[in-house]
């Protein structure tokens, strides 16, 4: 047992954004670390911001905030390691750190990956787990190691991926859960009562970031991998997409018909309900943005396509 515990807080710096990063910055207090600094990224204006601000929240606590553009430069890195810190933890943060700063901190640096490690290390691993129709996830501590999300685990906490679950509900169980387990957790670690495990690399998966013409629909896949895929990246992610002609439409709301079709994948074969033939099976579209409205019923959508029975999306 660490006997630190019980002479000092122990000293922590965050390295987060999100609301990720506001679950790991709430949780540090709860479990009572001194939390020195806080380094986190600027809101982009390209960016759909429905999270919270863990800057926000470490201001009205007057915790030092920086937003480094690169923060393995030199004035960084004297930086966290003039501040002392017993423990680093990255949350929901877009920037690798170096071993420079990782090895700054006396007890190491520490992960919160949203997946059940060793599966879906990498980017958009939230999107990624409904785009392929698993059935659960998770969020995962583990000790940050040089390669990414693969150092040993600590605790893991697992979450079930319901059929009416898409990213934007599967985020915020997720985030839920850090926010229960974490506080449990960062008491384990400083109490030195958690243990490590290596990952299993036979079962290592790492899809990857994923790119925008990721979201374009392939027809011919059958009616729930299209499903999985509309409902992984639907709003406010950027949503996948089809083209009638020159219009483009996303679809953020689908549903799966048990029928059938002989229909060439793509052709909408009914227009109420607003049902498109698939390789296998048929889809309905339930809303969706076309034109300048960015959530349509499948009714307005029909309207802005001036769709018909037999029109071909592709």
């Amino acid at each position: 047992m660490r006997l630190e515990r019980y002479f000092k807080k122990p000293v922590a710096i965050l390295f987060g954004y999100h609301d990720m990063g506001c679950a790991g910055l709430q949780s540090l207090l709860e479990a009572e670390y001194n939390v020195v600094a806080v380094f986190t990224h600027r809101n982009s204006d390209s960016e759909e911001i429905f999270f919270d601000s863990v800057a926000g929240q470490a201001e009205k606590l007057s915790i030092p905030v920086f937003f480094p553009d690169n923060v393995n430069e030199s004035q960084c890195v004297e930086l966290i390691k003039q501040l002392k810190p017993d423990y680093l933890f990255t949350l929901s943060y877009r920037q690798e750190l170096t071993e420079e700063i990782t090895q700054a901190a006396t007890f190491g640096a520490h992960n919160i990956h949203a997946s059940l490690l060793p599966a879906y290390r990498g980017r958009s691993h939230l999107n990624w787990v409904i785009i392929n129709g698993e059935k659960h996830t998770g969020v995962t501590l583990h000790r940050v190691t040089r390669q990414k999300d693969a150092g040993p685990i600590l605790a893991q906490a697992k979450v079930t991926i319901e059929k009416h679950d898409n990213a934007l509900s599967l985020h915020k169980k997720l985030v839920q859960m850090t926010r229960a387990r974490l506080p449990e957790w960062l008491r384990g670690l400083q109490q030195g009562t958690l243990i490590e495990r290596i990952q299993d690399e036979r079962l290592a998966s790492c899809p990857g970031a994923r790119q925008p013409d990721d979201g374009l629909i392939n027809w011919k896949k059958s009616a729930i991998e299209i499903h999985n895929l509309i409902r992984g990246i639907t709003y406010p992610w950027p949503g996948a997409y089809t083209m009638a002609g020159e219009k483009k439409l996303i679809i953020w709301e689908s549903c799966i018909k048990e029928s059938f079709s002989e229909s060439q994948p793509g052709t909408i074969i009914s227009l109420d309900p607003l049902l498109i033939a698939c390789g296998v099976g048929v889809l309905e579209v339930k809303r969706g943005m076309c034109g300048e409205v960015r959530d349509s019923e499948a009714g307005a959508i029909v309207r802005e396509l001036k769709a018909h029975c037999g029109m071909l999306l592709v």
